[in-house]
């Protein structure tokens, strides 16, 4: 028996990636989604509870950025940021997604003035975000959050960009982001 448990730990740990959050590991359900591969389709909710298809083909790129709540300082100036940047880009989707419930999206979209971005909530099913890696498994008191990673999908839905922002208290790298979102309409 411990033979099968130090296996399946060591299976899961392969599997994972491990960030930080203050000095603390943290550990996400997976690696995720590599450049290249097709980003799946999930459905998630906006703040007036309509779903949105996140993923696959699209009509425009897609700026797919996980969080780990809307409620903290550093994903609200995340989706401040990004509202701000992406007003001047085009044909570019930019979905900022947690699990925080879409009254809280509706409160945070009204009270930041959030106008070129969308804000979604993935309360129900979760199980969607596990197969891009964003999913927070340890430590227990952050287990089902999102962890703080952005991906970049064309419009045929492959991943042409990938972060893991590896401590959870900093912002992605925006330059980067737009750099690769430039690459994809020039």
């Amino acid at each position: 028996m411990k033979k099968i448990l130090a296996f399946v730990l060591l299976t899961a740990s392969l599997c994972a990636t491990t960030v930080m959050f203050k000095g603390e590991e943290v550990t996400l359900n997976s690696k995720g989604l590599n450049v290249g591969m097709q980003a799946p389709i999930f459905t998630a909710v906006d703040k007036d509870f309509m779903e949105v298809t996140v993923g696959g083909k699209s009509d425009k790129i897609q700026v797919i950025a996980f969080i780990p709540s809307f409620d903290s300082d550093v994903c609200k100036r995340e989706t401040i940021v990004f509202n701000q940047k992406v007003s001047k880009m085009k044909n570019v989707n930019l979905m900022v997604i947690s699990k925080d419930l879409p009254f809280a999206l509706g409160r945070f979209f009204h009270d930041n003035k959030i106008k070129n971005i969308m804000t979604l909530s993935d309360y129900k099913d979760a199980n969607n975000v596990l197969r891009y890696g964003a999913t927070i498994s340890s430590p227990i008191y952050l287990e089902g959050f999102f962890g703080r990673v952005v991906y970049v999908v064309d419009t045929n839905g492959e991943v042409t960009y990938k972060e893991v922002v590896q401590e959870l208290s900093n912002e992605p790298n925006y330059e980067n982001i737009i750099k690769a979102v430039n690459r994809l309409t020039h």
